[in-house]
């Protein structure tokens, strides 16, 4: 794929994401029942470090209904600054560590560098019965910065130590994803642990799209340490996923699961990942 080619790739896929909201506000209907049954719904463990890793559109419900209505979910994620975000108290990694919990659950750890878990499902149950349910979920990260590689990513000479990712599952009455990935435009979407969906005569479609680009030009000149990535199965009553991912450009996206479909209606689930990178630089 040529550098242009992929330009007009991400202008395109931006411009989808910055309409998002307009499209989510005209569609929406208040009839849309999400059934939040405290302490019974589901509970979503994520922690993050390094530089635009995104974790958006993810789903852990007990029960999901949609009674008749027509109703459209939209979530846009986007990190096209190239500034590096922190959301762990952790300096030598990240740890998403599960719960015990009455319902469904997903434990997401991401280190490193554009790593993407968007629009992953794991609910117990969804019912939709002669209503329409279009669920999008849209994640970008574009790194367009320059940078200097040293001892932790920093200054000139010496070592690049990235740290672990370990997402550790928890005890859990319904499906648990567990995730875990360091390194370098790691993408981990689309997938599905859901244990039940019931849709009579109405339509559900879920979309997800994730693409990460690096157009960088960085100068490294000592080794990189990429840690390693551990994902740790819990004590589950239902379906599991167990997904670590090390390295670079490491994809697993689309997976539809082994829950039950009872397809009354039509029932569609796409998703498309990409990654692009042709970033200079010399420790890869």
């Amino acid at each position: 794929m040529t550098h242009g080619a992929t330009g007009q790739k991400v202008r395109r896929v931006v411009m989808v994401v910055l309409s998002a909201g307009a499209w989510v506000s005209a569609g929406s209907t208040s009839a849309f029942a999400d059934m939040d049954l405290t302490p019974l719904s589901g509970q979503e463990q994520t922690d993050q470090a390094g530089k635009q890793n995104l974790s958006c559109g993810n789903s852990a419900r007990l029960l999901r209904v949609n009674l008749v209505e027509t109703v459209h979910q939209g979530k846009p994620c986007v990190d096209i600054d190239g500034h590096t975000r922190h959301h762990t108290t952790h300096h030598k990694g990240a740890h998403a560590v599960g719960a015990t919990t009455l319902g469904p659950q997903t434990n997401i750890a991401q280190r490193g560098k554009q790593n993407l878990a968007c629009g992953n499902s794991a609910d117990l149950i969804t019912v939709n019965v002669a209503g329409t349910l279009n669920q999008k979920t849209t994640c970008v990260a574009v790194d367009r910065g320059h940078h200097h590689g040293g001892s932790h990513g920093h200054g000139h000479g010496g070592h690049a130590h990235r740290g672990n990712a370990s997402a550790l599952g928890g005890t859990a009455i319904g499906p648990e994803v567990n995730a875990a990935q360091t390194g370098k435009q790691n993408v981990y979407c689309g997938n599905s642990a859901d244990t039940l969906t019931v849709n009579v005569l109405g339509t559900i479609r879920k979309h997800t799209n994730c693409i990460a680009v690096d157009h960088s030009h960085g100068h490294g000149h000592g080794p990189e340490h990429r840690g390693r990535a551990l994902a740790d199965g819990g004590q589950v009553v239902g379906p599991e996923t167990n997904t670590a991912q090390n390295g670079r450009q490491n994809q697993t996206c689309g997976n539809p699961g082994l829950g039950i479909d009872l397809p009354l209606g039509q029932t569609k689930r796409t998703a498309r990942c990409g990654v692009h990178d042709d970033s200079a630089t010399r420790n890869h």
